[in-house]
């Protein structure tokens, strides 16, 4: 059943992909291992863009206007967005389906929400397997849009090519915001509701803080290592700062084409086959780390574990003793 659904998704059967990301996602261990095996050979899309910022900054706003703009040049495109999780179900409480209603009845538009479920930097875990679902529907665009949950939120590099930091002025805090890690990340800083008047002092603060840094601006040098920075020999990257109303369906342009000049960017050969190299390697580490995880879990439900677990309470095994005896 999979493969058929594997074959059908790479034919661009939207039902297809709906069901391989359900299987993904399924709380039946043997069923998302199945489906995880059976997509892991699929493409990754052309371009991912991760839309991460704090609460408030009007990120899915943004993003459907995006979106809209994606569309209007032939783009098709789907949206990742990862909300915060039920604490029962382990479901998404919000959903950008909702939000997005306007591109509901578009067949190139494919919009998907999951749930965090306390993932790490407020992603899914079965996130990184949904884009290569994507990717081989024939998805040029995704977008994956996280929780905002603050500078956890780093953990969106993972997954994105370009990664947009969205900002709007009037937080109360913007050079500690400036200072933290959550911006460290940014291939493209976006300052948000730029009809208030404190947006244009907002980008100077961050382009007068990008200017004072010692370290290399662009993210890629910086995940790629000071040696391959300093052997590298193509052109570098400037992270711009544009501002946007998406209220007011101002400033996405600017965000595309600075997007699209960062995939630019990173289709040099050098830079290519480095990030390829480095991003087979977080895979591997991760979906080693995650098989872990669901075994340890599994295992923790049955009564040999359960056993230790009672033996932990008793203090008849030490918590290091039963970590030992679980890893072996």
């Amino acid at each position: 059943m999979v493969q058929g659904l594997v074959s059908a998704c790479r034919a661009g059967d939207r039902r297809a992909a709906s069901r391989l990301i359900s299987l993904l996602e399924s709380s039946d261990l043997a069923e998302a291992r199945a489906a995880s095996e059976a997509v892991s050979q699929l493409p990754l899309p052309p371009h991912t863009i991760g839309l991460t910022g704090p609460p408030g900054a009007g990120k899915s706003s943004l993003l459907d206007y995006l979106v809209e703009l994606c569309r209007a040049r032939k783009d098709r495109v789907a949206v990742l967005a990862v909300d915060p999780s039920s604490p029962f179900t382990g479901g998404a409480l919000l959903g950008d389906r909702i939000r997005m209603a306007s591109h509901r009845n578009d067949p190139d538009v494919f919009i998907r929400s999951m749930g965090s479920r306390g993932a790490p930097g407020g992603l899914a875990s079965a996130a990184s397997d949904t884009l290569r679902v994507l990717g081989g529907a024939g998805f040029q665009t995704v977008f994956v849009e996280t929780v905002g949950a603050g500078q956890s939120e780093t953990e969106v590099v993972s997954l994105a090519d370009t990664v947009c930091v969205v900002q709007v002025p009037g937080l109360g805090d913007d050079v500690q915001l400036m200072k933290m890690g959550i911006l460290e990340v940014a291939d493209v800083f976006i300052v948000n509701k730029s009809d208030k008047p404190e947006a244009e002092t907002l980008k100077i603060q961050i382009e007068s803080a990008l200017h004072e840094s010692p370290e290399p601006h662009s993210r890629v040098l910086r995940q790629l290592g000071p040696a391959f920075h300093k052997s590298f020999s193509g052109r570098t990257w400037e992270p711009p700062v544009v501002l946007t109303c998406a209220l007011k369906r101002t400033g996405g342009d600017a965000v595309l084409k600075a997007c699209d000049e960062h995939r630019a960017f990173l289709n040099q050969p050098e830079i290519s086959a480095a990030l390829n190299r480095n991003r087979l390697a977080r895979e591997i580490v991760w979906r080693a780390g995650r098989r872990f995880q669901e075994e340890l879990a599994h295992g923790l439900s049955s009564g040999k574990w359960q056993q230790l677990l009672e033996q932990c309470a008793r203090g008849e095994k030490s918590i290091n003793a039963a970590v030992r005896e679980i890893t072996g």
